[in-house]
């Protein structure tokens, strides 16, 4: 079994074009999407996994849920401006979903007193 859109990779490519912005991490990033795309893609339905590289006709009768929440996420914001999605504002957790990060002590205070109930 491939999985197609494992986000890990692109989250990679993410990251190390907004950091670097080498040209070559996009590129890379739009290979990967091409190939997803061309191998994964179901007509009409969507994309989902290949069973067997040997065989990329043999397709799962399912989409990942992660490849639309995250891996597609990256891959749009490799190819957004830097300042879609700050990083020096937000950071991401585990799913992909931008957090905003805490600026100074009182936001910290006012978020530590909105979770204890106060």
């Amino acid at each position: 079994l491939v999985t197609f859109g494992s986000p890990e990779t692109v989250e990679s490519l993410f990251y190390l074009w907004r950091i670097t912005h080498k040209q070559k991490y996009r590129e890379i990033a739009w290979d990967i999407f091409k190939a997803i795309d061309k191998h994964c893609k179901i007509d009409g339905v969507g994309h989902s996994n290949v069973r067997d590289v040997g065989r990329p006709e043999l397709k799962d009768d399912r989409m990942e849920s992660f490849w639309i929440a995250e891996t597609l996420k990256y891959l749009y914001l490799t190819f957004e401006d830097d300042n879609v999605i700050s990083l020096d504002e937000f950071v991401f957790n585990t799913e992909a979903h931008p957090v905003r990060k805490i600026q100074n002590a009182e936001d910290l205070k006012f978020i530590k007193s909105a979770i204890a109930g106060h």
